[in-house]
């Protein structure tokens, strides 16, 4: 009796131990099915992604499949078309049928408002003519005190005039890679002078290289290069005014090609007379002369433009008249409601004559900065008995604009050049846009003085007192649209100039207000 107590703790410890072996076990069993049923359920998933990787391939296959189908049709229906406006008999009635539910006859036209400018268009779209249109009216003067000095010759300025600066309606007319351009021109300066501002052909043989052929205005510099419709200001910086016109400037009888690109920008020509040059009252005709330009963006982002270039021309041959060959520099004061210009080299004899300069511009989001440098070089026809040395002369500018109300002035990739803002908000009184404003600034310096000195003529040198021009100018733009703007322009113009025998000041101080209102399309 006294061993059974024993016997029953010994079969509870046993039962004890077992129990404690069998709970980690089975906990152990079911850890290894969970984990089973995570990786069937992976391998599921993997299974499933794969299948609808195969499945958007196969998409996407079709996808191009049906766009090189679609491409290859419309290829071959245009051919067809061409074939059949170029068959004289013309295909069986069924394939006629089948070609003409391809494509629209050519005699169909369609009418649209294409990069601003009504266009009409074949049916064919190998066709296309447009018409443009550009405005711009100056009213304004000069508020000039006494001139020079006291018994000075100084020229005195108006104090209010208008200007029709440019009247011109463009018309454009392009046959698939060929473009007909056709630009009278009814204002001026001074207007009431119609005259020709364009007329040229222009092939695209490939893209993006464009060649053209007859009058034109060939690329020089970021000023000229920039449409007229874009200024900053009324006019160009007189330095590029007065190099442009060496061997360049509108009108100009030219013969080349540029290649505008996203990041490159290079122009040449060959040029000769401007239009209306030819006349019986010379000796001599034609000029011959080259110009050429390359410029590039270093780096550009939607915040962002920089711009590089450099500009050169040469005139090989200048136009003569009875008394030998001429070249005449000078330029108003930075406007074109009086006709004045105070610095004027006068008619010099020369052979030949060449210019270059280098260009910048940056644009960060709604600001720009931009300017160049121009160097004349002069090269005189020598005579016996006559101090003709080689001239120089020089001059530069710098701008800059701050769009008010935000908007950036876009890079033009076709010209290397920057445009003018377009407004976020057109002007409209019903819902509240007002369209964008700008506030300019620039400096411009052209100096047309060389091999003179103070107190001594200019005969004995045979330099030039040409006269050194300085304008500081502000202005303030408003685009109520992007067809419509009003400038205005307040310049302060400082000229110092002798007379030819170096003693007298010819020159004078005196600021310009001047108001543009402008409509292109």
């Amino acid at each position: 009796m006294p061993r059974q107590p024993m016997r029953t703790g010994a079969a509870l410890l046993a039962g004890g131990l077992a129990l404690g072996l069998a709970v980690p076990t089975a906990a152990r069993a079911q850890d290894a099915a969970r984990m089973e049923a995570i990786e069937r359920q992976i391998r599921a998933l993997q299974s499933e992604l794969t299948r609808m990787r195969r499945d958007m391939q196969a998409r996407e296959s079709e996808t191009r499949a049906a766009k090189q189908e679609a491409a290859q049709a419309r290829s071959e229906a245009q051919a067809a078309q061409r074939r059949l406006d170029t068959t004289p008999a013309g295909p069986p009635a069924g394939a006629q049928q089948a070609q003409l539910t391809a494509a629209p006859p050519a005699d169909q036209v369609r009418l649209a408002f294409e990069r601003g400018r009504p266009t009409m268009t074949s049916g064919d779209g190998r066709f296309q003519a447009s018409l443009g249109g550009q405005f711009q009216y100056d009213i304004g003067g000069s508020l000039q005190g006494n001139a020079g000095v006291a018994g000075s010759p100084a020229a005195r300025l108006d104090t209010f005039g208008q200007n029709l600066r440019r009247g011109r309606l463009f018309f454009g007319f392009k046959y698939d890679d060929f473009q007909l351009n056709v630009t009278p021109d009814f204002g001026g300066s001074p207007d009431g002078t119609p005259s020709l501002y364009e007329a040229n052909l222009n092939w695209s043989p490939l893209r993006p290289l464009t060649l053209t052929l007859g009058y034109y205005k060939p690329y020089f510099g970021l000023a000229d290069s920039m449409s007229s419709n874009d200024f900053l200001f009324l006019e160009r910086p007189s330095i590029m005014e007065i190099a442009r016109n060496v061997s360049g400037g509108d009108g100009r009888a030219s013969l080349g090609g540029r290649w505008a690109a996203d990041r490159w920008f290079v122009s040449a020509y060959f040029t000769g007379d401007s239009t209306g040059s030819n006349n019986t009252t010379q000796s001599t005709t034609g000029q011959t002369g080259f110009v050429g330009r390359i410029a590039g963006r270093p780096y550009a982002d939607a915040d962002t433009d920089v711009h590089l270039g450099f500009t050169g021309s040469h005139a090989f041959d200048l136009r003569r008249t009875a008394s030998g060959q001429t070249l005449q520099l000078r330029d108003r004061p930075e406007l074109r409601i009086d006709q004045t210009r105070l610095i004027d080299t006068g008619a010099l004899n020369a052979d030949s004559a060449s210019t270059w300069g280098p260009e910048f511009g940056v644009r960060w989001r709604n600001f720009m900065l931009q300017g160049e440098y121009q160097q004349i070089s002069v090269e005189q026809a020598q005579a016996a008995g006559a101090v003709r040395p080689d001239l120089t002369f020089e001059g530069g500018y710098v701008e800059g604009s701050w769009v008010i109300t935000g908007e950036p002035r876009r890079y033009s990739t076709s010209s290397g050049a920057f445009g003018r803002p377009n407004p976020a908000h057109p002007f409209d009184l019903a819902g509240g846009g007002w369209g964008a404003w700008e506030a300019m600034a620039r400096y411009s310096v052209a100096d047309l003085n060389d091999r003179v000195t103070r107190g001594r003529a200019a005969a004995a040198t045979g330099g030039v007192y040409g006269g050194r021009q300085e304008v500081v100018g502000m202005g303030l733009s408003w685009y109520p649209n992007n067809y419509l703007r009003f400038m205005l322009n307040w310049d302060i113009v400082n000229v110092d100039r002798l007379n030819a025998a170096g003693v007298q000041q010819i020159g004078q101080r005196f600021h310009t207000v001047a108001l543009r209102t402008q409509l292109a399309f």
